[in-house]
């Protein structure tokens, strides 16, 4: 061959491959994150997430603290209409009185523990909070019928 014809089938070669598919062109920025940075990143998230959760748990313990105070001024109306009460009933109003403010002593108890919880048990501990509360309303409803 010639020295010419071998120059054009290598320059025909290279224009071939270098025409054939190709991917797309990749980004040249360059993302790579230290560990540091890594670390820093994620203490931040874990963070934030602590501070979303703490704001949730104080915003839950003070709709229960509301809620508990509703309620002791409802047992303290029904305390008020049972002093006028004889005898039996008079004994059955104290008997439902006693019973609804030991119950809310109990409630209190778990709110209590509830305040102190970690942020990986006080999401468990609030379905039972929550239960109990209504618990105590339901109590609250039936020594209420008994009052009328």
């Amino acid at each position: 061959m010639k020295p010419n014809t071998i120059m054009i089938t290598l320059a025909a070669t290279v224009l071939l491959v270098g025409c054939g598919p190709s991917e797309p062109p990749q980004p040249t920025t360059d993302t790579s994150v230290s560990t540091t940075e890594l670390k820093k990143e994620v203490k931040d998230a874990a963070v934030a997430t602590k501070n979303y959760l703490a704001g949730s748990k104080d915003e839950f313990i003070a709709t229960m603290n509301q809620k508990l105070a509703e309620c002791d001024a409802r047992i303290a109306e029904l305390a008020a209409k049972s002093e006028g009460y004889k005898d039996d009933a008079k004994v059955r109003a104290d008997q439902a009185l006693a019973s609804l403010k030991d119950q809310r002593g109990k409630l209190n108890e778990k709110l209590e523990a509830f305040k102190q919880a970690s942020a990986n048990t006080w999401q468990d501990m609030k379905a039972g909070l929550a239960t109990a509360m209504d618990e105590l309303e339901k109590a609250y409803e039936n020594a209420k019928a008994k009052f009328n």
